[in-house]
């Protein structure tokens, strides 16, 4: 399992300059505009793309068929896939917090639960996409990706458009308590889901 996921680090390790560039300059852009949720943002979109970029490398290579003929089950295939968007969401929360610490001391409740908001965003997003991907493939299932990454800012927009008022803040604020709970039973789903999918998968 470790091997597997340290492959995917090693994959994505190419690119890692263009990643550290991005993170760099959206961390000065969000400073200037005294926008940190916007740094947190990136951080996200980086933390779930990251796992399916090291995705998209294994399908172009025939990976999954390599690793078949070795002593690795199509259970660990999956779980390592899983904790590898697992470890990047935890190092984009780490950082964002580290930032707010440092940046933010005014503000640093409100940033706390920005962060912790994000970090659920990027569970739910890689609990949505990744049976998709483990159905479809990284290119059949880019499309039904997107329309997944962008279906909530899609549904708000259509609300608004209806004139149909959305909950405030403090009426949303009791579900905060079972959100993390609710999160990870989805997360756990998720797994199960995609390993259901992957064993039924042929190569």
């Amino acid at each position: 399992m470790t091997g597997l996921i340290l492959k995917d680090i090693y994959n994505l390790k190419r690119h890692s300059k263009v990643y550290v560039i991005l993170l760099i300059f959206y961390f000065f852009l969000s400073r200037a505009n005294g926008n940190a949720t916007m740094f947190g943002s990136m951080l996200s979109i980086l933390a779930v793309m990251l796992p399916i970029t090291a995705m998209a490398y294994d399908e172009k290579n025939n990976w999954d068929r390599y690793a078949l003929t070795m002593p690795l089950s199509r259970k660990d295939l999956v779980l390592s896939r899983y904790i590898l968007g697992l470890i990047f969401a935890l190092i984009a929360f780490i950082i964002s917090i580290v930032s707010s610490l440092l940046f933010n001391k005014e503000l640093l409740m409100e940033s706390i639960i920005a962060d912790i908001s994000i970090l659920s965003s990027v569970l739910l997003l890689i609990a949505f996409v990744f049976p998709v991907l483990f159905k479809f493939g990284i290119e059949k299932g880019r499309t039904l990706m997107i329309i997944i990454l962008f279906a909530p800012t899609m549904l708000l927009v259509f609300l608004s458009n209806l004139g149909i008022k959305l909950p405030d803040e403090e009426a949303l604020k009791p579900l905060l308590y079972f959100s993390p709970v609710a999160i990870i039973i989805i997360f756990i789903l998720s797994i199960f889901v995609s390993i259901s999918i992957y064993n039924k998968k042929e190569f």
